[in-house]
């Protein structure tokens, strides 16, 4: 990997100022420099490649790869063309000998179920004032594109986990399922488990799309003739809702699930972005087809696929990533990612300067894979487990005056229970109710007890606590705790439990779950930090320092490596009218579109994911 100057200048920066204070303590110039300097670093360091058999990526029969993505990922990079398609390993933020799973008994202390209990659990739901519950809807609705694990192994004897004395458990043990390990090969001799990535890593809109030809097809078929479009759209019911997909549940059909690329872990939020896109995609259609009326439906879907792709990365990068990070701080870095610090209209008035992304952004700079090649990584898996966003309780409301219509908890929006609350409110009000509400924050005591107590949907009577399987996946995977973890990302790493939060009372519970600050669970040190205003969150942040390091690092290679985000980010490839599309538009140009009666809601809101206005009783 070769570095500039400028870059080991910037990196040299960060360390150096790093040992005094955290960037954030810094003046704003200063802290924006140690940002790049920090990234600069971690793409130097702390981008490990785990695969040492590449998948077999037979060319697609019949599409020009250099012009548009494959359903499953292949020929991003034509020089390797299986980085990144689905079935490619989970790279890792961490060196190799770092990243072995813990083993019994360390596996299981604490007990996950403990933690959960003791540390997670919601006692009063703690809002985030300044975002709305499409912020938390929309993280979903990206890793769903970005990554999964798939379906754990049931050939083995599950995990089962103590459970604390006096547990209120429904059952009298707890076990899940162990994560199912990529094959081994010879070459992996000494080495860690990886695992492998079912979804395509590419930000290439998979959740809505598929990461398998099967799938893509499902999605482009016309549900009132059961055919594929032959042009170029997405296939949606007469009154513009989503398909509804066939799904067996405990042995029995179930016709109320809705149709996606990726629909499990299905709730309302999710529904209304992925109609919101679905819609999107086809309003690009009708845009490409206007300046190629003779061009083929295949073509068309190709290039409208493109479109909606890095319109949703851009609104990920320039809109939703600041609303959570909103400081300049934050919001400078992240929009600098797309437009550089030039900013948006010198990029458009001007163009690019130079090859580089600090001025003009990562869009439209050559590709680089820096020191690994190209994959999610566990350690970016982990860090985003952010559930504590989602509420319990959903109230939907009338746009136009307010008033509650239903009520429900979180199981009653999940699943196809969504088509059920359809049946009950308007569209239109699904979306304002959401967008009204707000989301839970991310600290300790606020993990949403719906999903403590899951009904398993597979096997009657089995219920899962998704915190617990949260810190048990990650010990499992092998990413590093807290300490550990912070050791590996130029972070001051606390000498006790009164050093990683000032909250005397989440100090004390600490201390009775685990014996040292040494054995924090990663998900919780992060949850625990954002009471240190010292080391912790920085201030506007939604999210821990901690978690912002491996941010910073792919939220940044998720577009510099992608070709087309990168080399072929240019008119040629997406067409003139499909660039602008994407130069022009954003969250709040997808809800005019499709929602035009909500408008006065969001008129006056500077973000689309912070709170709308509320209607007047």
């Amino acid at each position: 990997m070769r570095v500039a100057w400028y870059d080991r200048l910037l990196g040299a920066l960060a360390r150096r100022l790093g040992r005094n204070r955290v960037w954030y303590r810094w003046p704003f110039f200063v802290g924006l420099a140690m940002i790049l300097g920090h990234r600069v670093n971690l793409r130097r360091w702390n981008l490990t490649d785990t695969q040492t058999v590449p998948p077999n990526a037979p060319p697609p029969d019949g599409l020009d790869v250099r012009g548009a993505r494959t359903a499953d990922g292949s020929y991003n990079d034509l020089s390797a063309p299986w980085m990144g398609m689905a079935g490619a390993r989970f790279g890792r933020n961490m060196p190799l000998q770092d990243c072995f799973g813990e083993s019994e008994p360390r596996l299981y202390e604490p007990s996950p179920r403990l933690v959960s209990s003791k540390l997670m659990a919601r006692r009063e739901f703690v809002p985030v004032p300044h975002l709305n519950v499409l912020a938390a809807a929309w993280i979903q609705f990206m890793v769903h594109d970005w990554l999964s694990h798939g379906s754990n192994d049931k050939s083995i004897p599950p995990h089962d986990i103590p459970l604390p004395e006096g547990d209120d458990w429904p059952e009298d043990h707890m076990t899940v399922l162990r994560a199912r390990p990529d094959k081994r090969h010879p070459e992996d001799e000494g080495r860690p488990a990886a695992y492998a990535n079912v979804e395509t890593a590419w930000w290439d809109g998979s959740q809505i799309y598929g990461s398998s030809l099967e799938r893509q097809k499902l999605v482009r078929t016309d549900p009132a003739t059961g055919k594929l479009r032959e042009d170029g759209k997405l296939g949606l019911q007469e009154d513009g809702s989503l398909p509804i997909e066939d799904k067996t549940v405990r042995g029995k059909p179930s016709k109320n699930l809705e149709l996606a690329g990726v629909n499990g872990n299905w709730w309302v939020g999710l529904s209304v972005l992925h109609r919101l896109f679905v819609h999107e995609h086809n309003a690009v259609v009708d845009r490409l087809r206007a300046d190629h009326p003779t061009a083929s439906g295949e073509w068309l879907f190709q290039k409208a696929r493109l479109v909606n792709a890095a319109l949703m990365a851009k609104i990920h990068t320039v809109e939703w990533t600041p609303a959570l990070m909103n400081s300049p701080e934050g919001r400078m870095a992240m929009r600098g990612n797309f437009w550089g610090v030039l900013g948006e209209q010198y990029n458009k008035a001007f163009g690019r300067v130079g090859d580089g992304e600090v001025l003009s952004g990562v869009p439209g700079s050559p590709a680089d894979h820096h020191s690994a090649p190209y994959a999610m990584t566990e350690e970016f898996g982990a860090v985003y487990r952010l559930h504590s966003l989602m509420p319990d309780d959903y109230s939907f409301r009338r746009r136009d005056d307010d008033v509650e219509v239903h009520r429900s908890d979180l199981a009653g929006v999940a699943g196809g229970e969504v088509r059920d609350v359809y049946d009950k409110v308007a569209f239109d009000d699904v979306v304002y109710s959401l967008c009204t509400s707000h989301p839970g924050a991310l600290v300790l005591h606020n993990f949403p007890n719906g999903l403590r107590r899951l009904d398993r949907l597979d096997a009657k009577g089995v219920f899962l606590d998704l915190a617990a399987i949260d810190v048990l996946r990650d010990r499992e995977h092998g990413v590093p705790r807290y300490c550990d973890f912070r050791r590996r990302t130029e972070c001051y790493v606390p000498q006790s439990f009164e050093e990683l939060t000032d909250d005397p009372e989440w100090q004390r519970e600490l201390a009775e779950v685990y014996d040292s600050v040494e054995d924090v669970d990663l998900l919780v040190g992060t949850l625990a930090e954002t009471k240190n205003a010292g080391h912790g969150t920085p201030p506007g942040f939604g999210f821990s320092d901690t978690a912002f390091r491996i941010f910073i690092l792919m939220a940044s290679r998720r577009l510099k490596s992608d070709r087309f985000f990168t080399d072929d980010f240019r008119p040629e490839v997406y067409t003139p009218a499909g660039f602008a599309w994407v130069q022009d538009n954003s969250m709040r140009t997808v809800m005019e579109r499709h929602c035009p009666e909500l408008r006065t809601h969001f008129a006056d809101t500077r973000n689309i994911f912070f709170p709308w206005a509320k209607a007047e009783g």
